[in-house]
C-alpha cells in the first residue's frame, strides 16, 4: 500500500504542529520519521493513522483519499511506545483482541482466531507464552506482543510510535534487527517514529527529517548522513564541527585564518562550514593555512577525541585515528577532507556534489 501525504497541516489551538508537509511512501517501504521533541513526527503519524484530524491537506492510501476515513476502516496496525496491552488479559487474549472485537459478520471463528494467535506467537518468537500475563514478560517481550496484536488484523499499513523508547539500550539494539527481519518477511508498508538517529539510520529504507513541523530532508541513510540538506540536519544527524566563516576573495576564513577547502568559492558574506570529526587531515603547523592547538583529549566509546582550538572561543573536537599521537599543546596543520558550506544567502558549496576539483589549494 503506497501512501501520499499532500500539504498536510495540523494546528492545536495556537500551536501549529505541521506546516504543509508532503511525503510519498512507497508500497512495502520502511520509513522513519525522525526529529527532536516537538518536530511534528508523532502528529504526522497520528494523522496518517486517523487518530488526529488534519487542519488542512490530504492523506491518500493508494488512490483513495483516506483523510476523512475513520481509523477503524483504514486498515492500519498501531504499536505504541508503552505497549498499551490489557493487563487483565493473557498474551493470547491480547493478540486476539482485534479479531474478537470485529462485527459478527466479519469475525473469524474461535478456532481460526486461536490458530492465528499461535501462528503469530511463533512469528514473534514467543511460542508457549500465550497463557502468561503482560506483567510476567520483559519489556522486549511485551513489545513483541504489541506487534503481534497489530499484525493479527492483517493491516495494510503498520505504524509504530517510538516502539523501543521504553527499553534499555541493549534490548533496543536487539529489537532493531528483529523489526527489520519482521518487516522484510511481511512486506508491509511500515512507518515508525523515533528521535534516535542511530535507530533511523540502521533500520529505515528512507528517513524523513522533521523540524518544527517542516520537512528538512527526505532520503536514504547515506543521503541524510553524507549529504545533509541544511544546517539543521548537519547539527542533528551524527557528530559535526560547525564553524562560522567569512567568505571573501574565494576563501573561507575563521578569524584571520583561511580554511584550505581545495576549491575557489564565489561571492562574499558569512556562512557555516560543517566537517565531521573524522574528516580532518593533519600536517605540520609550519606553513599550514589553518593551524589549531590541542587543548585536551578524552575517550568517547571506542575512539579517542581531541579538542582543538583555532582561536580564542573557537574550539571543537576531532577524532584521533589509530596510530595518531597528540599531546596537549601540540600545534596542528589542519585541512578538511570532506565538508559542506552553507552560506547566509542560501548557497551550498560541496565538492562531492558539484564535482569541482580538489587538486589545488586556495
Amino acid at each position: 500500500m503506497d501512501i501520499r501525504v499532500r500539504h498536510l497541516a495540523k494546528e492545536f489551538k495556537t500551536f501549529r504542529a505541521l506546516h504543509g508537509v508532503d511525503v510519498d511512501i512507497a508500497s512495502g517501504e520502511l520509513l522513519a520519521l525522525l526529529g527532536p521533541s516537538g518536530s511534528g513526527k508523532t502528529t504526522l503519524l497520528r494523522v496518517i493513522a486517523g487518530l488526529e484530524e488534519p487542519t488542512g491537506g490530504q492523506v491518500f492510501f493508494g488512490d483513495v483519499d483516506a483523510t476523512s476515513i475513520p481509523v477503524r476502516e483504514r486498515g492500519v496496525g498501531f504499536v505504541f511506545q508503552n505497549y498499551a496491552l490489557f493487563k487483565h488479559m493473557t498474551v493470547a487474549r491480547n493478540i486476539a483482541f482485534g479479531l474478537e472485537a470485529r462485527p459478527r459478520d466479519r469475525r473469524p471463528s474461535s478456532t481460526a482466531i486461536a490458530a492465528r494467535v499461535e501462528e503469530l506467537l511463533d512469528f514473534v518468537q514467543l511460542s508457549g507464552l500465550g497463557g502468561r500475563y503482560p506483567a510476567q514478560l520483559s519489556g522486549g517481550q511485551r513489545q513483541r506482543v504489541a506487534l503481534a496484536r497489530a499484525l493479527a488484523v492483517e493491516p495494510k499499513v503498520l505504524l509504530l510510535d517510538e516502539p523501543f523508547g521504553a527499553l534499555d539500550a541493549k534490548v533496543r539494539k536487539e529489537l532493531r534487527k528483529w523489526l527489520r527481519i519482521i518487516h522484510d518477511k511481511t512486506g508491509l508498508t511500515t512507518i515508525f517514529v523515533t528521535h534516535d538517529q542511530d535507530e533511523a539510520l540502521e533500520l529505515a529504507d528512507r528517513i524523513v527529517v522533521l523540524n518544527k513541523g517542516l520537512v528538512e530532508q527526505i532520503g536514504s541513510a547515506d543521503d541524510i548522513y553524507d549529504r545533509p540538506a541544511s544546517p539543521f540536519v548537519y547539527d542533528f544527524i551524527g557528530d559535526a564541527v560547525g564553524l562560522d566563516v567569512a567568505v571573501q576573495d574565494g576563501r573561507a576564513y575563521v578569524g584571520n585564518q583561511s580554511v584550505p577547502l581545495g576549491i575557489l568559492l564565489h561571492g562574499y558574506g558569512t556562512g557555516r562550514l560543517y566537517v565531521r570529526p573524522h574528516h580532518w587531515q593533519f600536517s605540520d603547523a609550519e606553513g599550514a593555512r589553518l593551524v589549531g592547538t590541542v587543548v585536551s583529549q578524552r575517550r568517547s566509546g571506542s575512539e579517542r577525541r581531541a579538542e582543538v582550538e583555532l582561536a580564542p572561543g573557537v574550539s571543537f573536537e576531532i577524532s584521533v585515528m589509530p596510530g595518531q599521537e597528540f599531546t596537549t599543546g601540540d600545534r596542528l596543520g589542519m585541512r578538511p577532507q570532506r565538508w559542506r558550506l552553507f552560506t547566509g544567502d542560501g548557497r551550498v558549496f560541496d565538492p562531492t556534489v558539484t564535482g569541482e576539483p580538489l587538486d589545488y589549494e586556495i
